[in-house]
């Protein structure tokens, strides 16, 4: 199951199922199957005809929301290893820094432009998810990782043609987002590191991205390479999602060619026989298509 943040304008927009929707309003792929019909939604809605580059593949689809997952699961192994207080603290060092109302101004406009699913459908409203909690934590904290996770993705150049589903523009026109992430990056830079590599947090989150900027397929390839060992289960989905990848990206037929009509009125017809040899009349000549060959192979 793969996950990533789309936005309230970006729902109304594509007109996506909302059962792909999670409680925290991330969108979900149970398989490939659902990444393709998510897909789908997409290229129905874009000029395909006049602009084929702008087809969407669900093979990028997927990687980005696994991708998602994976930074999520770094998050969450922090916790378990280093520092279970990592977001709560970050949460109180920012509060402290900006404001409890800047902070939760930010944390507002978020969660109005990114709904969890409640939210969405209008059975709560903003204030009153950011005022509960979820499984014992606060949603005000669940709400900045998710916005840090949309931050980061919004650093990736490899998600650009994807940037309408996730677009921070208004974010980082109306709030302290700008300012609360940069603080964020300086905050982590100061606790301890993590990782094969030894990063502050907000680093080897940034990592795939910044090692491989232009590529999913190739960010996909740099996290197994070097969180493998981290990855648990996740590495048989990010396998499967490389192949994925890779099985469309390969060439295929797109159809004939020109079709040539041959032009016979200026040939010169005349005999031109070879002379008979010992050798012709023992020949034995089969003629087989390949229904055939492959009939006798079974």
């Amino acid at each position: 199951m793969y996950e990533f943040h789309v936005s309230r304008l970006a729902r109304e927009k594509y007109d996506f199922d909302k059962s792909i929707f999670r409680f925290d309003g991330n969108v979900i792929f149970a398989n490939f199957l659902a990444a393709r019909q998510f897909t789908q939604k997409i290229n129905q809605k874009r000029d395909l005809v006049n602009f084929p580059e702008n087809a969407v593949r669900s093979g990028d689809i997927n990687a980005i929301g696994l991708i998602d997952e994976i930074l999520h699961l770094v998050i969450s192994l922090y916790r378990k290893q280093v520092d279970p207080n990592i977001i709560s603290d970050a949460y109180d060092d920012l509060k402290e820094t900006f404001g409890e109302l800047k902070l939760h101004q930010a944390l507002l406009r978020f969660t109005k432009e990114f709904p969890p699913m409640d939210v969405y459908k209008n059975v709560i409203s903003a204030e009153e998810f950011l005022s509960g909690e979820t499984n014992g934590i606060p949603n005000s904290h669940l709400a900045l990782e998710e916005m840090l996770m949309l931050w980061v993705t919004n650093r990736n150049p490899a998600v650009a043609a994807f940037s309408d589903l996730f677009d921070d523009t208004l974010l980082r026109q109306v709030t302290i987002y700008r300012q609360t992430m940069n603080a964020l990056k300086k905050y982590f830079d100061e606790k301890p590191h993590f990782g094969p590599d030894d990063q502050d947090l907000y680093t080897m989150l940034r990592s795939p991205a910044i090692e491989e900027p232009y590529s999913l397929y190739r960010q996909l390839e740099y996290i197994r390479r070097k969180w493998g060992s981290l990855l648990g289960d996740y590495l048989y989905r990010l396998l499967s999602s490389i192949d994925l990848i890779r099985e469309e990206s390969k060439a295929f037929f797109t159809g004939p060619g020109l079709t040539h009509v041959p032009v016979f009125q200026d040939l010169i017809e005349e005999e031109n026989f070879s002379p008979d040899s010992d050798w012709m009349p023992r020949t034995v000549m089969i003629a087989k298509n390949t229904y055939v060959w492959l009939y006798q192979l079974s």
